[in-house]
């Protein structure tokens, strides 16, 4: 969901994609979603489509714009509902794990040269580390002390 802001999305939304490696999202499936006056309606498909194109997105052909008028209203809800069907179909369908199986490796990665998709699960992931400890719902480690340690 991108906020707009003077009929475009905000810096700091463009931000986050500037930052990100191009080939992130290549072949995931995507809503394109924002919130805005009723005037800049238009800046889903304008603006924010594009910006998923270039970045090889599987955007869904329903977009979602809501003006302050439309929350609470039943129509929102109806968009809401079609859009995340439509979501919900491209990622039951496999099409995106097969755009990246045949695919991946041909990809210029900033970050990691011709890189291989990734073969680690959640599973994989050490929760114990320092690192994800607090994100895990845990305490992170006392650093230093009285003592020293």
């Amino acid at each position: 969901m991108a906020p707009v802001y003077t009929a475009g999305v905000s810096g700091l939304f463009t931000s986050f994609f500037d930052v990100i490696d191009n080939d992130l999202i290549v072949a995931k499936p995507t809503l394109a979603a924002a919130t805005g006056s009723s005037r800049h309606a238009l800046v889903v498909d304008g603006q924010l489509r594009p910006v998923l194109a270039f970045l090889r997105a599987l955007t869904v052909p329903t977009s979602v714009f809501a003006a302050p008028e439309d929350w609470g209203a039943s129509a929102l809800g109806e968009r809401i509902a079609r859009a995340a069907t439509a979501l919900a179909t491209l990622m039951t369908t496999g099409v995106s794990t097969a755009i990246t199986d045949n695919a991946w490796s041909g990809y210029q990665h900033r970050f990691g040269g011709n890189a291989t998709r990734a073969e680690r699960t959640a599973a994989d992931v050490d929760f114990d580390s320092p690192l994800m400890r607090p994100a895990a719902g845990g305490a992170p480690p006392r650093q230093g002390g009285p003592s020293g340690t």
